[in-house]
């Protein structure tokens, strides 16, 4: 009896000290900073972001010269295994052990390329306090589906054939692009930007808010003012734009079909590569109220080209701007309900439009276009002009009004007001605006616009208490609802 009861104890012991051996759940997410030395080198600074993706399991990125995938397993005995990967074809793996009391990750790494050992070294993390695990979601703006212009593009052989796009200086609307998110900060607090590599992939043919990618991040507790985004420079590009006549291929853009379709076009553009966004109030994060923000990557009528005899080049050239652009991106706090995407009438497309040079006829000046973003059915968040040129009598000091600055409102007659300021400080305000919303593609309303020398001031802070009356406008012009 007492051997079987020394067997019996053993044996609860050996259970106990296996199911302590199993994996204990640890959450990986956060920042992460630390050294890495390779042997018989000194150290160098080393940066990681994680993710958990489960009890066992977290997926992110470590900066290696740059932002590398990794992907991660927790093992026994509080050790780790991950494999990052870069795109130089570099492949580094790593092997660890975490130190939950201290949140302290250190062990051994060997570098590959092309299977075979470049470097060994060690390496040691620790993580940085106060972080939560927070999501950027990215969704298309608004897109013409449904559109006559659309459908037009979609039925090329109702169209005649090789369409040559006129001499002059064009924006296009590409049909599907590629790019890669490098950072993510979140501003006027003490985070510093955290490296990711998260790639999107933008599609004109799909619906207004459609979801492109979620990016997840490490966000440092704090209050914050705004969000700060890097863009890769580099991106790829497709355009197919029967109704016009332009078309990508590998090595640049064509007037006429190729013979294989058109193809993805890689561009760099050299315009600032980051997007910043303010919020209309500071949030607060912790790890106990991670925020939610999205992203709506607007794709319309952006793509700058010049035509010269039926030559295609990047860019404004006859201006000395070479630059193609990237898609400019609007920031919110929550989730949006839907977007609109207004055209001056006498353009009436989400397409490709020329805008300057030898256009003929000659192109439109002032308020070409309106983007508007809503929270809700009826509560509009974000209003965008797009200008060519100053509108003739509105002089503009900044573009877009949103909530808590510019007073943007949708009254109960269905209208949209706000207004504009002098400078981008909202310091005092020079012009008010009205225009009827609408909800139907293709129907048509009137912006407004009347220039005023005090701050409006409505009650509630917005015009959702009744839009501006605008009986005399100093400057007006045709709308059409293009794209949502």
């Amino acid at each position: 009896m007492t051997r079987r009861a020394i067997i019996a104890v053993l044996v609860g012991i050996l259970v106990g000290v296996a199911a302590y051996a199993t994996i204990v759940p640890f959450d990986f997410t956060g920042h992460w900073t630390g050294t890495a030395q390779q042997e018989g080198q000194p150290a160098n600074p080393l940066m990681a972001d994680f993710t958990s993706t489960g009890p066992k399991t977290f997926t992110g990125t470590v900066m290696v010269d740059e932002p590398c995938t990794a992907n991660g397993k927790a093992k026994r005995h509080m050790k780790v295994a991950l494999r990052v990967e870069c795109s130089n074809g570099n492949l580094v793996k790593i092997h660890g052990r975490i130190d939950p009391a201290t949140q302290t990750m250190q062990g051994t790494f060997a570098e590959f390329r092309q299977r075979r050992l470049r470097h060994r070294g060690t390496f040691a993390l620790s993580r940085q306090g106060g972080s939560s695990s927070a999501t950027i979601s990215f969704f298309s703006g608004a897109t013409p589906a449904g559109h006559p212009a659309a459908l037009r593009a979609v039925r090329p052989n109702t169209l005649p054939m090789d369409v040559v796009p006129k001499d002059g200086q064009w924006y296009l609307s590409p049909d599907k692009m590629i790019l890669t998110v490098t950072s993510i900060q979140l501003q006027g607090g003490s985070m510093d930007p955290v490296a990711v590599n998260c790639s999107l992939t933008y599609d004109r043919s799909q619906p207004g808010l459609t979801k492109l990618s979620d990016c997840p991040f490490a966000a440092t507790a704090g209050t914050y003012s705004g969000l700060n985004l890097e863009i890769s420079p580099t991106y790829q590009v497709l355009i197919n734009d029967s109704v016009n006549g332009f078309y990508s291929t590998s090595s640049g853009l064509v007037t006429s079909s190729p013979a294989g379709g058109a193809e993805y076009l890689t561009v760099t553009t050299n315009s600032f590569s980051g997007i910043a966004g303010e919020f209309p109030a500071p949030i607060d994060v912790s790890s106990s109220a991670p925020p939610t923000l999205s992203v709506v990557v607007n794709g319309l009528q952006f793509f700058r080209v010049q035509v010269s005899s039926g030559a295609v080049s990047l860019g404004w050239p006859d201006v000395g701007d070479t630059d193609p652009r990237r898609p400019d991106m609007t920031v919110s706090v929550n989730a949006l309900a839907k977007v609109a995407f207004y055209s001056n009438q006498g353009i009436n497309s989400a397409g490709a439009i020329c805008t300057g040079g030898a256009c003929a006829p000659p192109p439109l000046q002032g308020v070409i276009a309106a983007y508007v973003f809503y929270s809700s059915a009826n509560v509009p968040t974000w209003i965008q002009l797009v200008l060519n040129g100053t509108p003739s009598g509105c002089p503009i000091g900044a573009s877009g009004a949103f909530n808590g600055r510019g007073y943007l409102g949708l009254d109960t007659t269905n209208t949209l007001g706000w207004a504009l300021p002098t400078d981008n400080s909202f310091s005092s305000y020079g012009t008010e605006f009205n225009m009827a919303q609408v909800t139907m593609l293709g129907g048509s309303t009137t912006l407004n616009c009347k220039q005023i020398s005090t701050d409006p001031a409505p009650a509630g802070s917005n015009f959702s208490s009744g839009a501006p009356v605008i009986s005399s406008p100093d400057y007006a012009a045709g709308f059409v609802l293009v794209a949502n």
